[in-house]
C-alpha cells in the first residue's frame, strides 16, 4: 500500500505547507483565536464540536471529565483539541485512507508563531488496529468512563455506522440539546464496587468551564452525523485496501471471481450507504435550534437534509457518497456501487430486495434525481 511511502492528499496534507509558512492569521489576544481561524480554514464549523471525557485519545494524560477534549470534522477532515495539549488532526485521503498529524498551537506569547506539523505514527497503533480491520481509519469509542476518564468497559469495540444500538454508544461523551437517550453512558461516569457499576450523572459544564471550547454545546445530533460518517469513511476505506491486494492476486484475473469480490464489497457499501440497517431513532429530536443542524443543512444538498423522527436523514442514501473516501474506492468497485443503487431507485417496487422494501416512490424518485444531478457516474452507471 505504500502508506508512509506516499505523498498524502488529503485536505490537512495539502494546505500544510502554507500553515507551516504562517499564512494564517488569527487573533492572538485570544486564547481560542487560533483554533477559530484553523477551522475556517479547513471549513469545519466550530458547531460541530463535540467533548469526549474517557481517556481514549494520543493525549489521555491530558484528558478527564476536568477537561474533556473537543473533536470538530467535516466529511474529509476531523480534528481534537485538547485544552492545554495539542491539537490533532486527521485528513482522509482518497486513497490512502486517514492521515493523522499532531501540532502544538500558539501559546500567545508569540506572534509570528506558526506550527510544524507532524505526521503521527502512533496514531495508527489504534487508527489501523484490528478492531477496525487494520485499514487506516477512523474510531468513535464508547466506554464507562471511571471518575478520572479511564475505562472501566467497553462497548462495541470492532464496530462503527449508525446500526449500533443507541444504548451502546456515547459512553464517554457529553451531549447537548434534546437528549433521548437516557439509557445510555452519555453524560456519566462509572464507580465500580464489588463487581457493580454504579452510574454517577456528569452533566456538561459541571467539572469544566465552557469558555474553554469554541462554543458551549456537545450536540446530540453531531454526534449521530460522525458516527455515520465514520462507518461509511472505514467500509470506504477498507474495501479499498482489501481490493488493491486482490488485484495483486493471480485469481483476481479470473473474471468470474473478480465480479464475485466487487460484487461483495459493492454491497457492503450500497447497504450503508442506503441505511438498510440504520438503528430507529428511539424518539424524536428537535433541531428547530440546533446550531450545528442549520450549518450541516445549509449546503444546498438534498441528501444532508435531516429527519431525526424516526431516523436520521430525510432521504436514506448518504450525502457521504460525495467523500473523498467514496472518491477513491477503485474504478469497477465505485461504478458497481453506482449500478446497484440505481437500480434500486429505478426498478418496479415490488422487485425490491427485502433488505430495501423500506423505501417509498417518492423517496426513491427524489434520490434517483440527485445523483443523476450530482455524479456522472451515476448516470453512467449500467
Amino acid at each position: 500500500h505504500q502508506y508512509l511511502e506516499k505523498e498524502p492528499k488529503d485536505p490537512f496534507s495539502l494546505i500544510k505547507e502554507e500553515l507551516e509558512a504562517g499564512i494564517l492569521s488569527y487573533d492572538n489576544e485570544q486564547p481560542l483565536g487560533y483554533l477559530e481561524s484553523l477551522l475556517e480554514k479547513l471549513k469545519i464549523s466550530k458547531y460541530s464540536q463535540q467533548l469526549v471525557f474517557s481517556t481514549t485519545s494520543l493525549q489521555l494524560s491530558k484528558i478527564s471529565p476536568r477537561n474533556p477534549r473537543a473533536i470538530y470534522f467535516n466529511e474529509d477532515l476531523y480534528l481534537g483539541y485538547v485544552p492545554g495539549g495539542e491539537i490533532e488532526v486527521i485528513g482522509i485521503d482518497p486513497e490512502m485512507g486517514a492521515i493523522p498529524y499532531i501540532f502544538s498551537p500558539p501559546d500567545g506569547k508569540e506572534k509570528a508563531w506558526h506550527p510544524k506539523a507532524l505526521r503521527s505514527r502512533r496514531c495508527m497503533n489504534c487508527h489501523a488496529n484490528s478492531d477496525i480491520g487494520g485499514a487506516p481509519g477512523l474510531l468513535v469509542s464508547s466506554v464507562i468512563p471511571g471518575p478520572g476518564g479511564g475505562s472501566i468497559d467497553a462497548f462495541r469495540q470492532t464496530e462503527t455506522g449508525h446500526s449500533i444500538p443507541y444504548d451502546l454508544r456515547f459512553g464517554g461523551w457529553h451531549l447537548t440539546g434534546s437528549h433521548t437517550f437516557p439509557t445510555s453512558w452519555a453524560n456519566s461516569t462509572g464507580v465500580m464496587s464489588k463487581s457493580v457499576v454504579t452510574k454517577i450523572p456528569n452533566p456538561p459544564g459541571t467539572f469544566f468551564n465552557w469558555n474553554q471550547y469554541l462554543v458551549s454545546q456537545s450536540e446530540v445530533i453531531a454526534n449521530l452525523i460522525l458516527e455515520h460518517q465514520v462507518g461509511f469513511i472505514n467500509r470506504c476505506v477498507g474495501a479499498t485496501y482489501r481490493l488493491r491486494e486482490f488485484f495483486l492476486l493471480e485469481e483476481s484475473k479470473d473474471p468470474e471471481q473478480r465480479r464475485e469480490r466487487l460484487a461483495r464489497e459493492a454491497n457492503r457499501i450500497v447497504e450503508y450507504a442506503l441505511f438498510s440497517n440504520e438503528a430507529p431513532l428511539p424518539k424524536p429530536i428537535s433541531f428547530a435550534n440546533s446550531s450545528f443542524a442549520k450549518s450541516f443543512q445549509g449546503k444546498a444538498n438534498p441528501l444532508r437534509q435531516l429527519n431525526l423522527k424516526d431516523r436520521l436523514m430525510e432521504r436514506r442514501c448518504s450525502y457521504m457518497i460525495g467523500s473523498l473516501a467514496f472518491q477513491g474506492l477503485p474504478r469497477e468497485l465505485k461504478g458497481g456501487v453506482f449500478s446497484q443503487i440505481k437500480a434500486i431507485m429505478t426498478k418496479p417496487r415490488s422487485q425490491l430486495a427485502a433488505k430495501f422494501s423500506y423505501f417509498g416512490e417518492k423517496e426513491r424518485k427524489e434520490i434517483n434525481e440527485v445523483l443523476k444531478a450530482r455524479f456522472p457516474s451515476y448516470v453512467l452507471a449500467k
